[in-house]
């Protein structure tokens, strides 16, 4: 039997790391990927935010189209409003805004890669600071002694692969999280199902037509929000929404991604980079407000497995990376005392909770509400299309005098808008305010009053 101080399964982006810091500070360390290199059995591709580069700058600096060549940099992102006739009635593009704190996160908002390109790339710093990778390997089980306490994993092959520490980074299905107990079976309101298109593009194309707007968000009245990402010389199309959203007698999510397909705009964009289709893709991520129990003896759980991803759009890549550093210090600081046990485990929770990731964990349920009463609700972007469209259409609308155009799309938004959307910002953004706020919720009386006061009033009132 092979013994090690730490056990890591899955060699994506959270394994990769947890390998690499375990083997640095001298761990005797093995991570052990299903797949037969690392990011074979992933998503095809995905946005790598500046906070990469600020948390990990010497690892990132290393991040160029020489070591994965379909990088490509969003300095722009697009809001695209489809309404139900699949029109587009508005579109926007935003650059960084003047308030961010550090560069790179001033110049562009994601750096755009494939992850059978990222994924390879990362697992290397791993192998070269001396951590072990086992590919072709699938954990079925832990291994556990006589008091129930895990002292290793066993896989496909009959092998049984004994660790002081065993941390499971192996994604929304986590096996570790499963036989540990930690997290037995996700509810179906906190997972997602996302299927997506990936798309060979001309280059060429690419650079002319799209360039650094490389990121594009389409919301619209018939379909859940979709994304659509640009790489060097490709794309991908995908949409997602809350699995339990799927079963009640609406459209499956492919048909949904579908519908998007069939948006004009949509033709447009994809005949103007001689798009064409190369994959179907669908996979499972945990979407979750609060993550799921995070450690137990001997175990620790990171990015997916603990249900990690951003609980606004489920952006997964920097938590598990983040919290696989923390995971990998805490097993250190664990083995070296001797002390592996769930209360030592538990210094993990309290990094984790301190650092980036737990802070956006801390308004992660009204950030939740508020997106599943809108962008992921169709009832309500039926009419919040139109309204948005409303709106914010006055400007060039060319039809009557300014002035009079302003008082008519005012009384459209206090007559036929307004009651739909106090209630909403009542129930959603008010609490998501006091979140942000903080202590600092002065202003919610007075928005609260505001709207009142907008309020049309009854007849006979």
């Amino acid at each position: 039997m092979v013994e090690y101080d730490l056990v890591i399964v899955g060699a994506g982006p959270g394994g990769s790391i947890a390998a690499k810091i375990g083997a640095e500070k001298g761990l005797k360390t093995i991570f052990i990927e299903r797949g037969r290199v690392s990011g074979e059995k992933n998503s095809s591709g995905c946005g790598l935010g500046p906070r990469m580069w600020r948390d990990f700058p010497e690892l990132m600096k290393e991040l160029t189209p020489e070591t994965c060549p379909s990088l490509r940099t969003c300095e722009i992102y697009v809001l695209r409003w489809i309404d139900m006739n699949g029109r587009m009635r508005g579109m926007q593009g935003f650059t960084p805004s003047n308030s961010v704190s550090y560069d790179p996160a001033r110049k562009w908002h994601t750096k755009n890669v494939y992850r059978s390109e990222f994924d390879p790339w990362l697992a290397k710093f791993a192998t070269d600071a001396g951590a072990e990778l086992k590919t072709s390997t699938l954990v079925t089980d832990l291994m556990k002694d006589d008091k129930g306490k895990v002292i290793g994993v066993k896989t496909d092959k009959g092998e049984e692969i004994r660790g002081k520490i065993v941390i499971g980074a192996d994604g929304v299905l986590s096996v570790v999280a499963r036989k540990s107990g930690l997290q037995v079976k996700w509810p179906k309101d906190q997972v997602t199902i996302v299927p997506q298109y990936d798309f060979s593009c001309d280059k060429a194309k690419v650079d002319k037509y799209i360039d650094n707007m490389a990121d594009n968000l389409w919301f619209g009245a018939n379909f859940p929000g979709a994304y659509q990402v640009f790489f060097d010389e490709g794309m991908h199309l995908g949409l997602g929404n809350w699995l339990a959203s799927f079963t009640e007698g609406r459209k499956s999510p492919l048909a949904y991604l579908n519908m998007v397909l069939e948006v004009p705009e949509m033709k447009r964009i994809l005949e103007l980079v001689d798009a064409k289709p190369r994959e179907i893709q669908s996979h499972l991520l945990p979407w979750t407000s609060e993550p799921c129990p995070t450690q137990t003896d001997n175990v620790m759980l990171v990015g997916d497995a603990a249900g990690f991803p951003c609980p606004l759009e489920a952006e997964g890549i920097y938590p598990a990376m983040i919290t696989a550093r923390l995971a990998a210090e805490t097993a250190v600081e664990a083995i070296s005392n001797g002390d592996t046990s769930k209360s030592a485990l538990k210094r993990y929770e309290e990094r984790w909770r301190k650092s980036s990731v737990g802070i956006e964990f801390e308004g992660g349920r009204s950030l939740q509400e508020i997106w599943r009463a809108t962008i992921f609700n169709p009832e309500t972007m039926k009419w919040f299309v139109p309204f948005y469209h409303e709106a914010m259409g006055a400007f060039a609308d060319w039809s009557e005098p300014h002035i009079v155009r302003f008082k008519q799309i005012f009384e459209a938004i206090r007559n036929v808008y307004l009651p739909k959307l106090q209630p909403l910002m009542m129930k959603y953004v008010l609490p998501l305010l006091s979140d942000v706020l903080e202590e600092d919720i002065s202003i919610l009386p007075m928005l609260e009053g505001l709207m009142k006061q907008m309020r049309p009033k009854r007849k006979g009132g």
